[in-house]
This record gives C-alpha cells, sequence and structure tokens, in this order.
C-alpha cells in the first residue's frame, strides 16, 4: 500500500435493511400529526444536543429544572421524578458545598463524577404533583402545543390518587413510573395516550388487587375494634383535596397546598403554580 494513501472510505450504513423498518416507516405514516410535529423536534435537537442544551441555558425563559435532566427532556426520554423533587425541595437552601468556582469544577457538575445525583423519594400525591409540574414545564418549554397533553396526564393519575385510599398511593406512583418509562422508549406514545392498550395492561398489573405488581403499604390485616381508628389516623395524612379546590368546610385532613405543602392556601390559589 501507498504510506500516503487516503483512508478506506467507510461504508455508509443502510437504515432501511434493519429488520423492523418496513414496519416502522408504515407505522410512522399513520401517527398523528400531533406525534409526528414531536419526533421532528427530538431529531432536530438530536442533531446537536451540545448545542441545543447550550441555547436551553443561554435563553433566559426556561423553566428551573435539574441540568442533568435536560438531556432527557430533548429527546422526549424518560425523567426520573425524585431528582426534580429534589430540587424543588432544596431551590431556597444555599449551597455551601464549594466555596471556590472553578471551570473545572462547573464542568463536573453535569456529570455524576462528583456525587451521586439527589434524590427525593415520591411518596404520596404531594410529592408527585410537585415533580410532575416541574417536569412537564420543561417538557412544554421544549415542545409547543404538549400543553393540553401533559394537562391531561396530570388529571389522568391524580384521579387514581383521588379515587383510591392512601394505602393504595403507592401502586400508583409505580404505575405513573411504569408508564413514563413505556412512553420514553417509544414514539408513537404520547402522554394523553393513556387509553392505548399497552398503557392500558400497566393498570391491571398495577392498579387491581389481582395484578402481579399490586400491593399496599399497610399489608397487615386490621384487629377487631382498630379499623374506625386507622381511617381516622388515615385521613389526618391526607391533604385536603376540597380545601385545595376550595370547597372545604372543616375537616380532620391537612389543610396545606398540594403544590408547593405550604399551609394558609390551596392549589388553586397557590402562585407558586404552573401559570
Amino acid at each position: 500500500e501507498e504510506p500516503n494513501a487516503p483512508p478506506a472510505k467507510r461504508a455508509k450504513q443502510d437504515s432501511s435493511r434493519f429488520n423492523w423498518a418496513s414496519d416502522a416507516f408504515i407505522k410512522r405514516s399513520v401517527l398523528s400529526a400531533k406525534h409526528t410535529k414531536v419526533i421532528e423536534a427530538v431529531e432536530n435537537y438530536k442533531l446537536d444536543l451540545d448545542t441545543a442544551l447550550d441555547s436551553v441555558e443561554q435563553s433566559g425563559l426556561n423553566p428551573w429544572f435539574p441540568k442533568k435532566l435536560w438531556k432527557a427532556v430533548l429527546k422526549d426520554e424518560y425523567v426520573e421524578l425524585s431528582e426534580v423533587l429534589a430540587m424543588a425541595t432544596t431551590q431556597h437552601k444555599p449551597d455551601t458545598s464549594r466555596s471556590v468556582s472553578n471551570a473545572f469544577a462547573e464542568a463536573l457538575e453535569s456529570t455524576n463524577l462528583i456525587k451521586p445525583t439527589p434524590s427525593k423519594a415520591i411518596v404520596d400525591q404531594v410529592t408527585w404533583r410537585r415533580a410532575w409540574q416541574g417536569t412537564a414545564d420543561a417538557i412544554n418549554f421544549a415542545f409547543a402545543d404538549r400543553g393540553k397533553e401533559l394537562n391531561r396526564y396530570e388529571q389522568h393519575i391524580q384521579r387514581q390518587f383521588d379515587d383510591n385510599r392512601p394505602s393504595f398511593h403507592q401502586n400508583v406512583i409505580q404505575y405513573d413510573r411504569a408508564v413514563r418509562l413505556l412512553i420514553g422508549s417509544r414514539r408513537d406514545l404520547l402522554f394523553d395516550d393513556f387509553e392505548h392498550a399497552d398503557i392500558a395492561r400497566f393498570r391491571t398489573v398495577y392498579l387491581l388487587p389481582t395484578g402481579i405488581h399490586f400491593s399496599l403499604s399497610d399489608s397487615s390485616p386490621a384487629q377487631p375494634g382498630t379499623r374506625s381508628r386507622n381511617q381516622v389516623k388515615e385521613r389526618a395524612k391526607e391533604v385536603c383535596r376540597k380545601f385545595n379546590r376550595g370547597e372545604c368546610s372543616g375537616c380532620d385532613r391537612i389543610h396545606s397546598c398540594w403544590t408547593c405543602g405550604e399551609s394558609g392556601h390551596g392549589g388553586e390559589t397557590c402562585k407558586k403554580g404552573r401559570k
């Protein structure tokens, strides 16, 4: 071979020969305009994710959201709500972990090399809603015209919380996580496609007593004479839904905002909620 000969040209991959290519082409051709618009936006972001992320930060319009999670938002992938909640609950606390700033340290902040990503467990309806609203704000910032879709999904999950006892709520949280993992791995599903057969199946396995992933947070059988006392204790731990809607005339549930967690006002009048 000639010492200065140019390197052999790399063969271009033929995606049309992928085993799933023809079926995927047919499926995409029948997707709604709304689905297609999201796909096209994702494809545009993925052409240069770093530039897109930099543009988000430089816009001055982006909602407060964990920096490490913006990439998942732009790729329309699964977002870990516990990490969003951790930021939402600590955003007003000063960071004293580093007294001297430098470019290298700031670069490491966007990686996992310094310390594990902070997270705060989603344990009930209030913490789920706080984390979801922050996530929905970020998604709505990145993708036009998804507000109604995201609101419908929030209403769907809130309905699962509202219709079931607190001892059941961990199943709702697990159901939501499974649904969002599925949606984040597919391009043919949006958040308001919760009647799709693949998502409906999750309601069977997580939300029905016969489902393989169904469980109760308190599995011990109630002793005679303790049921009413347990019910009172459960109510005392619940955030009052009527109070948050401005409809409660007085009860033994917690009267605090399910958006910001503060007392004195409900979710309908919360100034920290989505505008």
